[in-house]
Parts: C-alpha cells; structure tokens; sequence
C-alpha cells in the first residue's frame, strides 16, 4: 500500500524532481526504464515525506507502468510488491535500469530490445521480494530477525557504525548459502542467496530499502550467511572503490 498521511515525522515541501515526466505528457510509447524510473522517484517521494498530495502523481505513473506491454505476470503482484515501502526501487534504479560501462562494451537499457528481460526480472525481483517478505512473517520472528522491526512502521536505523547502508556491498551476483550454526533457510533461500533469483543476478534480493530514502538494509541480518557477517570496513572500502559497471548518480534528498 501507498503510505501517506501521519507518519509522525516532520514533512517538506515536496515538489517533484527534475527529470519527472509530467502527467500530461503521452507515456504510452515511453520505455520501460522511463516508466520505471518516473514511477520509482515519486514514489520515494512519497515514502520519505508522508504527504497525501502525492498519491495522484504516483498513482498515475504506477498505472503507466502496470499498463506495458511486456508485462507477463498478474498486475496484483507487482503492486504488492513495488508499492511495499521496503522494496528497494532505488537499488534497482542503481543495477537492473543503470546503464551499464565496461572497458570494452556499453549498454544502454534504453534498447528497445531490452524491454522483454527487463519486464520479466522486474516481475521476478517482484515475486522473489513477496515471498520474502511472506517466509519473515511465517518462518521467522519480523520483530527480530534484522536491525529494525518489519511492520511496516518507520523505526530508527542503527547509527554510528561504520556501515553507512549505502547498499553497495549487495550488489553481487551471489554468496555461498551458509547460515550461521542453529539456523535453517527454505531451500529456496540458498538459491536466491546464491545467485538464482533471476537469470544474471546483480543483487541480492534480500536487501531492502527504508521508506524511500537511500538507505537500504539486509532483511535477514541477524541471520545472514557466514560470508556477508565476514564482510568488514576493510572489504567495504575496497567496494567502494570499484563500485561496479552501473552508470547511475544518486539524486534523491
């Protein structure tokens, strides 16, 4: 569902960012990276700053969404699950819809022979995010089981460590599935933990977003495999460093 209203925080004025598409102007032919970026920069927006006048903006540009041609699967999943206020749009703004710059090639995912493998991961990463979300509340204590309680309430994120949740340490093609000693994954987890979520995984679809801001979070963190409780300062700076092939500049507040 689309939070709005009181959230118990102070709010902004809100105008929408520069490289917004206008309601008025003619979607139909836009591209589903166009589309997805219009629809995921309001509605962080809307997440970070609680105001109700954003409801018709984004509600537009998500129906603009839902509306393309190359969608596949049932439209209730995808609202589900893009209107969830810890799916991470902006990680996917940063990997599946970036341009992507190695030494020798360059992808522009703009191509319109992109748009069927970028449909279908967007309904996969959308499918893999539900059930997720569904195995917490079932198999796991949602109060627990990471930093913040998964209630869909804003608590406060941990603060003065050295992670800064920028989210970039997650954006891998997979982790060996070894949980820490007492802890049992469904067998579906040690496929999507190791790569498997979707066909060239560039994220692991355990990271969430917090209410639109650029501040992501693992799901499971008190439970996370072996090699990402390994991961420390030093092999985040090192990260940080390469940061990958994406082509995209953070520009929300």
């Amino acid at each position: 569902m689309i939070l709005s209203g009181k959230c118990g925080i102070q709010s902004r004025d809100c105008t929408l960012s520069q490289g917004v598409m206008p309601l008025s102007m003619d979607t139909k032919n836009l591209h589903i990276t166009d589309l997805f970026k219009n629809f995921a920069k309001v509605q962080q927006e809307l997440l970070r700053d609680c105001q109700s006048e954003m409801r018709q903006p984004v509600n537009g540009r998500f129906d603009r969404l839902l509306a393309h041609r190359s969608f596949q699967a049932d439209s209730s999943v995808l609202r589900r699950a893009l209107l969830d206020p810890y799916f991470p749009l902006g990680m996917l703004e940063q990997t599946v819809f970036a341009d992507v710059d190695g030494m020798r090639f360059y992808i522009n995912k703009r191509r319109h022979d992109l748009e069927p493998g970028l449909t279908e991961e967007l309904e996969k990463w959308s499918e893999a995010f539900l059930r997720i979300r569904l195995d917490i509340q079932k198999l796991f204590d949602p109060e627990t089981i990471t930093c913040i309680p998964l209630d869909g309430k804003r608590h406060q994120l941990p603060t003065g460590q050295w992670c800064t949740l920028c989210g970039v340490c997650c954006q891998i093609g997979g982790v060996p599935p070894l949980p820490p000693a007492g802890v049992r994954y469904p067998d579906y987890w040690n496929t999507y933990l190791a790569g498997g979520a979707v066909n060239n995984q560039q994220l692991c679809p355990f990271l969430f977003q917090y209410f639109g801001e650029q501040r992501f979070f693992c799901a499971i963190h008190n439970i996370k495999p072996i090699a990402c409780r390994q991961f420390g300062e030093e092999e985040c700076r090192r990260r940080l460093v390469e940061r990958g092939l994406h082509q995209y500049h953070v520009t929300h507040a």
